[in-house]
């Protein structure tokens, strides 16, 4: 590591880049480039036209290349043009222990500046009126628009009619999928291709995950009722079975009057951003464990790059652990006002919805990273045969039935994301049982129980990484609570 870099400085900055990355992110995944009209001028253009700038092009000291060289005691050497890293002297002392924790985040957006172009071909595929819908009459619609139709549909009728021309009209969004990975892979090779597992799995070893994915699958299906048709097992996943005591609306209020008494958000900035739409059980999930991750993010002390990773465990099990509420009986009955019996009933049919969810995000991890002994790797670097037969067979075994191998990156999102929310949702049913021990099984009610998840997340030093044994206790607990309800 060269001496010259300020490290303090640098963890700053990498913290602006990551919040300028995450909102433009977010932003281009909601609504699309949406590029001004050639006539269009005023406020409104400038805004369209900085949603299509790349937000880390500002940034560049904090995504190049060069500085995850010089964080991880390399530099450019002979080999430099062929896209080759020379190894020099040992790094030099690092008192502050930011350096590695750097050195993945400098990895991470490099790699996303240099994919945003292709993000925002992805991004403008999703909201281009590609979908042809002939319900009542003949209607063109975004892949985005037409996927939420079909979740929102509580007909299996018109989830056909949604599924099919979504698998009819989606292959532009396909196509720029695979693009996306194929040049994002490339980038990770050119980089440092050791170093982007490492960094999508926090588990030790790697592996881990793609076991507990399989695991998971297995100890799961009986657990799940097989459906005749991929899209009527998405609607069961949206968990509109599970419909009483939810609010009309779903809004940030809702979830704060939840915990206000414990004093849990007291001065804790808690960005919820926009809320999904509330289709079903899953929506308030989803809500809630949106309010975990916040609350993880906002609650962090110390330097940025000890207190947060790109692929962040600590976020994810508390985004699982607040999610999971909704299946959890007795906030059935307390929070929503249930009846014993009907909180019972509620909480599982919810868990079967949620398992649902977690058996995709299983079935994603293996598609990304590769779970069988014909090769791994990302199933869209695959052969268009092979990676269509991979795709369906997969699905099949998550779901019941098999998406089309044409919704390959589609439905679901082939992210690697979904190692972290896998591995963090196991690891939150331990948590779960650790705070029902401690505080009782209302823990979500308790002041004290607030406060243990406060001081926890205030922790200054990383997050250990998962081990092999943490998942398999994790979803031994899952099955446990399962058998429960």
């Amino acid at each position: 590591m060269s001496m010259e870099i300020d490290l303090i400085r640098l963890d700053r900055d990498v913290a602006r880049a990551e919040r300028a990355w995450r909102a433009a992110h977010g932003d281009l995944v909601r609504r699309g480039p949406a590029p001004p009209a050639a006539d269009e001028d005023g406020p409104s253009a400038a805004e369209a036209r900085a949603r299509l700038e790349n937000p880390l092009d500002r940034f560049r000291r904090v995504s190049s290349r060069t500085t995850y060289l010089e964080l991880t005691g390399k530099t450019p050497g002979l080999g430099a043009e062929l896209g080759l890293a020379s190894p020099t002297s040992p790094a030099a002392p690092d008192p502050t222990g930011l350096a590695a924790p750097l050195a993945d985040w400098v990895y991470t957006l490099t790699l996303e500046r240099v994919v945003w172009t292709d993000r925002l071909r992805l991004a403008a595929a999703w909201h281009a009126p590609l979908v042809t819908i002939d319900l009542p009459e003949p209607a063109r619609m975004s892949p985005h628009e037409a996927r939420l139709r079909l979740l929102a549909d509580p007909t299996s009728a018109g989830q056909q009619i949604f599924a099919e021309a979504l698998a009819r009209g989606s292959g532009a969004v396909a196509d720029a999928a695979r693009v996306l990975v194929e040049r994002r892979h490339e980038a990770a090779r050119r980089l440092a291709e050791e170093g982007l597992r490492a960094i999508e799995i926090p588990c030790d070893p790697p592996g881990a995950a793609i076991g507990a994915a399989e695991a998971l699958l297995r100890q799961t299906e009986s657990v799940i009722e097989p459906e005749p048709a991929w899209h009527a097992a998405l609607g069961r996943a949206v968990g509109r079975d599970a419909a009483s005591g939810w609010p009309a609306r779903l809004g940030p209020r809702w979830i704060e009057e939840l915990f206000r008494a414990t004093k849990l958000t007291d001065g804790v900035a808690i960005d919820l951003g926009p809320l999904p739409r509330p289709l079903g059980a899953s929506s308030f999930a989803r809500a809630l464990a949106r309010f975990g991750a916040a609350l993880s993010r906002g609650g962090r002390r110390g330097p940025f790059a000890l207190s947060h990773a790109p692929f962040d465990l600590r976020q994810a099990r508390r985004a699982a652990l607040f999610g999971g509420l909704v299946a959890d009986p007795v906030f059935c009955a307390r929070a929503l006002g249930l009846g014993r019996g009907r909180a019972l009933d509620q909480a599982r049919a919810t868990a079967r919805s949620l398992v649902l969810s977690l058996r995709l995000d299983a079935a994603t991890v293996a598609l990304v990273f590769g779970a069988d002994q014909d090769g791994g790797g990302h199933v869209l670097l695959r052969a268009s045969r092979d990676r269509s037969d991979r795709f369906e067979e997969t699905t099949a075994r998550a779901l019941g039935a098999p998406i089309p191998g044409a919704l390959a990156g589609v439905v679901p999102a082939l992210d690697p994301g979904a190692a972290v929310r896998l591995a963090g949702a196991l690891l939150a049913a331990r948590d779960r049982r650790s705070l029902i021990e401690r505080f009782d099984e209302d823990w979500f009610r308790n002041p004290r129980a607030a406060e243990a998840i406060r001081d926890e997340d205030g922790a200054r030093a990383p997050a250990p990484r998962a081990s092999k044994g943490d998942l398999e206790a994790g979803l031994g607990e899952m099955m446990r609570s399962l058998a429960s309800l």
